[in-house]
């Protein structure tokens, strides 16, 4: 039994042969041939692609092959044909090594990435389920940087243009013709003020050792006054203090005669001298109305040294007596402000002298238990101060609690007194601050 392969040669003279026959026939002669094998690269160009790629178009007779290969290969259309390089070139290519660690680095930032998306993720959904909203609770629209103008407001009466850039580029000249303008060409000189005859007077402040000697001396000076008096008959000599200590010391012999009567003498003129005593204090202690008179001059003379305000973040206010303690604390001081009371934090603003604030600072920070209720019982609670400031004019008229349902309506309370910003600054208050 034959070999495939020899029968398989056998055949091939035939097949020529036949093809020859027909091509001698009449066939013509630039006839395609037909393929030999199907599939591969073995298959024509297709006839509307001939033009795209020039492909010299060869009658094969057989199998024709270019180094082991179909020419039909080797001008493929879609194939550079310019950097071609052989097989075995192709195959020649340096051994490259990855670092060691790069893939588990790039892991590692990986994993970093999505952990980090995940926690954004989840303090928003935190955010929402509190039903804090950023952008709606603390308008922060308002704040967004708006372009510069073409030309500010305070230029627009020297430029006469509707840019910097026109004033510049036409060079035009400053426009200092106006009088009621703040700048002109004119130079104003003021009508000379006469100075004061009158000595300002300074006044002088003593140390607390010298007013002391200077109490000392004139008691010293009136007690002189007296004697002298005494000594040239103007005045009664007043009358021996006698007291039970010195009792047998000043009535030596009164004493002896009758020392029960005595006794009762001198414990009546101590009684009286005690009497005298707090009637004259009772003369000199000021009525009720005088102590408001005085309380209110000294406020005056605080706020004549400036206008002072407070601002306190209070977590809650629904214990009874932490807000008995600060409504009759300012109250009593004297102070101007609002307490506005809502169910997420509450805010307490008040206006005053310096004295009256800081008397207020330390009840805030440092008096209240904001940790215990009025039963003894801790709950979370605590005060903690936003700010304190000076002021040029006070923003509310007296003391007053206001209470709000939801965040917008307390901003819009506060936005009538000019304090919005108030309750941005306490809604972004960090937890972690200082609380007292």
């Amino acid at each position: 039994m034959k070999p495939r392969s020899s029968k398989r040669a056998a055949e091939r003279p035939s097949d020529a042969g036949s093809k020859l026959h027909k091509t001698a026939r009449g066939a013509p002669a630039d006839t395609k041939p037909e393929p030999t094998s199907k599939g591969g690269l073995d298959v024509e160009v297709h006839p509307l692609l001939r033009e795209l790629a020039a492909v010299p178009t060869v009658v094969k007779k057989g199998p024709s092959l270019h180094n082991g290969r179909n020419i039909h290969e080797l001008f493929n259309p879609y194939i550079e044909q310019t950097n071609r390089t052989s097989a075995a070139a192709s195959r020649r290519r340096p051994l490259q090594l990855n670092a060691p660690g790069k893939f588990i680095a790039e892991a590692n930032e990986q994993r970093a990435t999505e952990a980090e998306e995940r926690r954004k993720m989840q303090v928003e959904k935190e955010m929402h389920e509190k039903g804090i909203f950023p952008e709606v609770n603390t308008q922060e629209t308002l704040f967004r940087p708006s372009f510069p103008p073409l030309v500010e407001w305070w230029d627009m009466p020297y430029l006469r243009t509707r840019s910097y850039r026109a004033f510049f580029e036409e060079k035009k000249e400053y426009y200092l013709d106006d009088e009621q303008a703040l700048v002109s060409i004119y130079v104003q000189h003021p009508a000379p003020v006469d100075a004061a005859d009158e000595p300002v007077e300074t006044k002088v402040y003593l140390t607390k050792e010298e007013r002391r000697r200077k109490r000392r001396n004139e008691r010293q000076i009136r007690h002189k006054e007296k004697q002298d008096r005494i000594k040239l008959g103007l005045d009664s000599p007043p009358a021996p203090k006698v007291k039970l200590a010195n009792l047998m010391n000043v009535l030596t012999d009164e004493a002896i005669k009758d020392p029960t009567a005595v006794e009762r003498r001198v414990r009546r003129e101590i009684q009286d001298r005690y009497d005298k005593h707090m009637a004259e204090n009772e003369v000199r202690k000021p009525s009720k109305e005088q102590k408001m008179q005085q309380r209110e001059a000294a406020r005056e003379r605080d706020l004549q040294k400036g206008l002072v305000t407070a601002v306190y973040k209070i977590k809650s206010l629904e214990d009874g007596q932490q807000f008995f303690k600060v409504d009759m604390n300012v109250k009593q001081l004297g102070l101007l402000g609002i307490a506005l009371i809502n169910p997420r934090f509450c805010l307490v603003i008040v206006e005053g002298g310096a004295k009256s604030v800081r008397f207020l600072k330390k009840l805030m920070t440092r008096r209240i238990q904001w940790d215990k209720r009025a039963d003894g019982q801790p709950w979370d609670n605590s005060c903690v101060q936003l700010w304190e400031g000076e002021l040029k004019e006070p923003s509310f008229r007296k003391w007053s609690p206001m209470y709000t349902n939801d965040d917008e309506e307390a901003y819009q309370v506060l936005k009538k007194f000019g304090h919005e910003n108030y309750w941005r600054q306490a809604f972004n208050e960090s937890p972690n601050a200082s609380e007292a």
